[in-house]
């Protein structure tokens, strides 16, 4: 009796274990995607995508992550100067691109 208790408990807690580190792998993705960000230059000339990531209920900062040509992803500061300047250099030529692209369509 004694020895069937024993695996009865360690069958509980192997279970209760086993779901706990379930449910925390799916929260860790859904977590900050940066654990620190930098603030130094990057040549926007070697950028290959840049993603913003808003605020939310699983991280509480904007982030910025910037995919570099050969594949390496970088989490930049939001705050920068140069930054920001760069982000609204690419909105405005994206405007125009979306524009020219536009007049020549309807023409």
């Amino acid at each position: 009796m004694k020895n069937r208790m024993i695996c009865l408990l360690l069958g509980t807690i192997v279970i209760c274990l086993a779901t706990h580190d379930l449910c925390m792998g799916m929260i860790t993705k859904s977590r900050c995607k940066c654990a620190k960000a930098t603030s130094k230059f990057i040549c926007p000339k070697i950028w290959q995508d840049v993603s913003i990531f808003n605020q939310g209920s699983f991280c509480r900062k904007v982030e910025i992550v910037i995919t570099l040509k050969g594949g390496r992803k970088v989490c930049v500061n939001p705050n920068t100067q140069w930054l920001q300047r760069a982000i609204f250099n690419l909105n405005e030529r994206a405007k125009h691109t979306k524009e020219f692209i536009t007049e020549e369509s309807s023409t």
